[in-house]
């Protein structure tokens, strides 16, 4: 069973979209553990671009919030 960090209703498109952010992937185990889960929702036909959202980080790499703005307009506006 996998549980996204967000689930949100697209007023575009009016279907579920979900939201991962992968905030520690400078952690090997975490970034396996990512990459499980990105899987997972693959196989149930969650696809990136699609109804998943996925945001990345690191300690030295943080998210932009322009981006965060951009995908929101993108997917749920």
């Amino acid at each position: 069973m996998v549980y996204p960090d967000f689930t949100f209703l697209s007023r575009k498109t009016k279907q579920e979209i979900y939201w991962e952010h992968d905030g520690r992937m400078d952690d090997s185990v975490y970034a396996q553990n990512a990459v499980r889960k990105i899987l997972a929702y693959e196989e149930n036909g969650i696809y990136p671009g699609e109804s998943l959202i996925l945001t990345f980080e690191t300690e030295k790499n943080v998210l932009n919030t322009r981006i965060i703005e951009r995908l929101v307009h993108r997917y749920l506006l």
